[in-house]
């Protein structure tokens, strides 16, 4: 998963020390017996405190973060100029804001249903 370190995929395995392989036939009497030096860790490396992301891995994650929001915007531009398309223009000769679009769509919508509306009143 992004955003976490190696450290946390680490695994440890703790092993009594005197237990003879027969794991399932542990008692619950003998947990008492172990201590904690009993356990000894079997992790190819030490624990280490915290680890650090190297400043190449953050530029690579700003960069990719980037290009997940230029893509976004690239995508809800698109669909602003797809529904510009099913508008009326009003002869004008610039395009719509994202707001004006909205609102003209709202409007738009509002008019055709009161126009089927009145059709079914009709009839």
């Amino acid at each position: 998963m992004a955003g976490y370190s190696e450290s946390y995929y680490t695994t440890y395995l703790l092993s009594p020390q005197d237990v003879s392989g027969n794991w399932g036939c542990v008692s619950p009497e003998s947990y008492e017996n172990y201590s904690e030096e009993s356990y000894k860790s079997t992790s190819p490396e030490p624990l280490r405190s915290k680890s650090r992301v190297t400043p190449i891995i953050l530029r690579k994650r700003r960069l990719a973060a980037n290009a997940r929001e230029r893509r976004r915007m690239q995508n809800l531009n698109q669909a602003f100029d797809r529904l510009r398309t099913f508008l009326p223009q009003l002869g004008q000769d610039r395009q719509l804001s994202k707001y004006e679009t909205l609102q003209m769509a709202q409007t738009y919508i509002t008019a055709l249903y009161d126009l089927l509306d009145q059709r079914d009143v009709n009839q």
